[in-house]
């Protein structure tokens, strides 16, 4: 009896340590993420050419990257021009260049 209780414990705690590596792990991933991402509003878009706004409202201006994602609300792939004015959205751009959007996601209200 006593042999069982201590091998749940220790299961136990192994599934709490390596559940917390993981998570360390997707954190470490999301920080390396925030990096090129940035939310925001949108404003306007001409060709693959856009402008939102950030949380400050300072306009951004961004070129789309060939072959960028751009998803709507429900996440489905749509254009650019497809997007309306006042919709929050989150902008991926490329590593080292902050006005190449390589994805742009509409962000579902809550």
């Amino acid at each position: 009896m006593i042999h069982r209780v201590l091998s749940l414990a220790v299961l136990a705690a192994l599934v709490l340590v390596f559940g917390g590596l993981a998570q360390a792990a997707d954190k470490e991933k999301d920080t390396k993420a925030d990096k090129n991402t940035h939310v925001g509003t949108f404003v306007s878009a001409k060709a693959q050419e856009f402008t939102m706004k950030d949380k400050d409202g300072k306009e951004h201006s961004h070129t789309l990257a060939k072959g960028a994602q751009v998803l709507d609300a429900d996440g489905k792939k749509c254009k650019i021009t497809d997007l309306k004015k006042g919709q929050s959205i989150k902008v991926t751009t490329k590593e080292g260049d902050s006005k190449v959007a390589t994805k742009v996601e509409v962000v579902k209200k809550k």
